[in-house]
């Protein structure tokens, strides 16, 4: 199974005009990404840069939702409160 992850910031601004900590969090988030990217459990990943409607998707490969809410927990965006997450079942049709 997988599922989509879209998440918004909690701050409207802070994706075109970080704070520090913001900056940094986002920067760590990135990271995780990465990691989660090279261990095939994250299929693709990206920000939509909207003003006024910013958001990123995240499309997990990872057989239940309990394992991309244990995902989304360890996230430093989320963790760090930057970022909200809503889960969604996705079927992959074409990779």
């Amino acid at each position: 199974m997988s599922w989509l992850v879209v998440r918004r910031p909690v701050r409207e601004e802070m994706p075109f005009e970080p704070t520090e900590d913001e900056a940094r969090i986002v920067s760590d988030h990135f990271t995780y990404l990465q990691t989660l990217h090279s261990e095939g459990r994250l299929v693709l990943a990206g920000p939509s840069p909207v003003p006024g409607d910013a958001f990123g998707l995240d499309v997990y490969d990872v057989e239940d939702r309990a394992e991309v809410e244990a995902i989304l927990a360890a996230d430093p965006a989320i963790a760090g409160g930057i970022m909200t997450a809503e889960i969604r079942p996705f079927r992959i049709s074409l990779r």
